[in-house]
């Protein structure tokens, strides 16, 4: 594709559809007007979704969800799942290109929408993100309206599956890194126990805000002989090269000495001092001499953008887990469990995988995220 028809795809207007038609078996109560932080996810895909040419609302009856002020669309085919509702949108979409939204997926945005348009070239007719699990968001992306009679045609021949219309048409499928470095905007809430999950997380997001470290913290776990140390050794340079000021925090299971028998500061530490230090013009230490909390001790630490732990595999920090396989040794934690996993093979379950010898590509995943913390 020329630069000419990159410029005239990122210009070209696109209609949204949020899917609202559904019965909500799982969740037992509509989940369009589910709440988080005192707003319905419905009003939060509008917020979220306004940069849109138009949207469209799919639902059942036009009398439902009075409160939103876009134009309703009733299913033609009642009952047929979500397809009856993107046929129907795409009857009534005055744009060519519609982006579709499940009203259970509240974070999605229009950046998203912007992100994929670039893909739907001449030849394709429907750009789908896939995560590293290989699920295709095939309600959280874009369609030609175009192929809005084959979907009729599906339809009248009672075959409701997406699947089955894309295994006809031309379809181009980008991996949901490419989209964005925050995952949790794919989030799907399902049934009461996803969304009780999520309400959950939001109030110790919340909490922690309230009494937050400002510097964002980073585990970098494995088990002993998997090579953190030597990870950390190349990941550190090439964070200072973007930047960044680096603290790192060790964890040590034993008890450990810095200080040497027979200095001034060790005799101080016998003698029963609490905290001892030591400080030149060009570095400084403070020991902290009786038993401390590793939140209490990192709040301490300042001037730096990010924090770094070898360890602490079983804190509430996000994860970057090592593992190589010619060590011997299980899975630090579980893989779903981290935001990255760093291995020389492949891992089952995980969202990003790095090479061990990727450190330059780990350093900008984490620039990434500390940048959009700000």
């Amino acid at each position: 594709m020329g630069e000419n028809q990159k410029r005239e795809k990122m210009e070209e207007k696109i209609s949204v559809v949020i899917l609202c038609g559904g019965k909500s078996t799982r969740m037992g109560q509509d989940k369009a007007e589910l709440c988080l932080n005192g707003k319905t996810f419905l009003s939060r895909l509008e917020e979220n979704l306004e940069q849109a040419d138009e949207i469209l609302l799919s639902v059942q009856e036009k009398t439902d969800h009075p409160e939103s002020k876009r134009k309703h669309v009733p299913d033609q085919f009642q009952g047929c799942g979500p397809l009856a509702g993107v046929h129907a949108a795409m009857e009534y979409c005055k744009n060519a290109v519609l982006f579709v939204v499940s009203c259970d997926s509240p974070f999605v945005d229009f950046e998203i929408a912007k992100k994929l348009l670039p893909y739907l070239t001449e030849h394709v007719d429907a750009v789908i993100p896939v995560d590293q699990s290989g699920k295709k968001h095939v309600l959280c992306a874009l369609y030609r309206r175009e192929i809005r009679s084959l979907i009729g045609k599906h339809l009248k021949a009672g075959d409701f599956k997406v699947q089955h219309v894309l295994d006809e048409i031309r379809v181009c499928y980008v991996a949901v890194e490419r989209l964005t470095d925050e995952d949790y905007k794919f989030l799907n809430i399902n049934t009461p126990q996803e969304y009780m999950r999520m309400i959950e997380q939001k109030k110790m997001i919340e909490h922690r805000k309230k009494n937050e470290i400002k510097i964002p913290i980073y585990s970098i776990v494995a088990y002993s002989g998997t090579g953190k140390t030597t990870f950390l050794e190349k990941l550190i340079p090439e964070l200072k090269k973007r930047g960044l000021r680096v603290a790192v925090v060790k964890h040590d299971a034993h008890a450990f000495e810095i200080d040497r028998e027979g200095k001034d500061s060790y005799r101080m530490t016998k003698a029963g001092a609490d905290v001892t230090g030591l400080i030149s013009s060009e570095k400084a230490v403070l020991m902290e001499n009786r038993p401390v909390d590793f939140e209490q001790m990192v709040r301490k630490i300042e001037n730096v953008d990010v924090i770094l732990t070898e360890g602490y595999k079983y804190g509430k920090w996000p994860k970057i887990m090592l593992y190589r396989e010619a060590a011997g040794k299980p899975f630090a934690v579980d893989p779903k469990e981290c935001m990255a996993v760093v291995s020389d093979v492949d891992i089952p379950g995980c969202t990003k995988r790095y090479h061990l010898d990727d450190a330059k590509g780990v350093a900008e995943f984490l620039v990434r995220r500390i940048r959009s913390l700000t």
